[in-house]
């Protein structure tokens, strides 16, 4: 492609010429227009060595969330219709994703993703939620203000309960996330990135994936809200534990540690109907 690329520039600076002439300089018969040509890809070749050899600029490092390490965790409690669920636990990749998880701890923090729901839910594929202030989903808010751009796209979507988030115009970031659904999820490679996985409540997750949802946007037909969110206790540091294991087959998680409120031991996942479609 790069190549091609400078082959164009030179066969287009090659024709150039200043009143409809080429103009040669005094010394060695060069003309102004081989001058400019030398130029231009003498400035491609040098760019294309600092994205080379620059890691910041190259492409996504490709790191199986299987080696990221949890850093930190946060919690929401979720309903369906004012009917409680239970809680969701995510485990935060804040080594790898230093900004988006702190972002993401801060509103769970803040308990400031109380009263969103889950706007979007497209079975076998992601559910996604999170926008603060706009039950749409169109927009959401950071913990710093203004949207920002994420650290990198360096993490696989290769597990199902990776929590990424959901790009605004421009390619930024806001409070917006979505879970991955789904064991391989190789389109959002390189182009969405995830901060962390679900480690506890994927029963939770299944159930949102189940509700009705009304085309085109498949939003959900009753609502799918966290009415509560925080921060599980930290993680103490140099701690060698792995994540909790986020098998598709666990069962319906307890309702959490003691420092928050919890859900009645009596309350039961609730029915979420058929499942739906999405539309294209």
């Amino acid at each position: 492609f790069f190549l091609a690329f400078i082959s164009k520039i030179s066969t287009f600076t090659h024709g150039l010429s200043i009143n409809g002439k080429n103009v040669k300089t005094s010394n060695f018969g060069i003309t102004e227009s081989c001058n400019r040509r030398i130029a231009i890809q003498s400035s491609i070749v040098s760019t294309l060595a600092v994205i080379v050899n620059d890691p910041l600029q190259s492409l996504a490092a490709n790191i199986d969330p299987s080696e990221a390490v949890v850093t930190k965790r946060v919690f929401f409690d979720v309903e369906i219709k004012e009917k409680k669920l239970g809680r969701i636990v995510i485990g935060l990749y804040g080594e790898v994703m230093p900004k988006l998880t702190e972002n993401f701890e801060k509103l769970c923090e803040q308990n400031s993703y109380a009263g969103t729901t889950f706007y979007r839910v497209l079975p076998g594929l992601t559910i996604q939620g999170g926008a603060i202030g706009d039950p749409t989903g169109k927009t959401g808010k950071s913990a710093f203000g203004n949207p920002f751009e994420p650290d990198n796209y360096d993490i696989k979507h290769t597990k199902f309960g990776l929590v990424s988030a959901v790009r605004g115009l421009g390619g930024s970031v806001d409070s917006r996330f979505f879970i991955n659904t789904k064991d391989d999820a190789g389109w959002a490679d390189e182009r969405y990135a995830v901060f962390g996985i679900v480690e506890e409540g994927l029963s939770i997750v299944k159930d949102i994936e189940k509700v009705n949802v009304q085309p085109p946007k498949n939003m959900p037909k009753v609502p799918v809200k966290i009415v509560l969110s925080g921060i599980v206790s930290p993680i103490p540091a140099g701690s060698t534990d792995s994540p909790v294991s986020n098998s598709r087959t666990d069962a319906p998680t307890p309702a959490g540690p003691t420092d928050a409120p919890v859900f009645g031991q009596t309350d039961t996942p609730v029915s979420a109907g058929p499942t739906s479609t999405p539309t294209s």
